[in-house]
């Protein structure tokens, strides 16, 4: 039996809940946690908030708004395209020390 991590316990509670809020048909439920999570996340510099709370806040305000649902849409591309270049400098980094180590064993004693 493979050991279960506590992440993988948590994710799934947090997918279902969220799966559950953004299909709940009271939409103002749904604007109100919403709403109260981009505050919060605008606090994430006090101990208990985090920034992560307006992600999370804009997806349940892009089921219902469409202002919500561009800036959610262009938040989520802005972060890929961060992800995306901070791989490409971690690889070029790893290629040009491979490319170091090759030149330093070629030109030897």
């Amino acid at each position: 039996m493979v050991p279960r991590s506590p992440d993988t316990h948590l994710q799934k509670f947090v997918r279902h809940h969220y799966h559950r809020l953004k299909t709940h048909p009271n939409h103002w439920l749904r604007k109100t946690i919403g709403i109260l999570l981009v505050i919060g996340g605008l606090f994430g510099f006090l101990p208990v908030l985090g920034y992560w709370m307006i992600p999370i806040g804009l997806a349940l305000l892009a089921v219902d708004w469409p202002w919500a649902r561009r800036l959610s849409r262009r938040l989520v591309s802005w972060w890929g395209r961060r992800v995306r270049e901070s791989r490409l400098k971690v690889r070029s980094v790893a290629q040009r020390r491979t490319i170091v180590r090759n030149r330093d064993r070629r030109s030897g004693p």
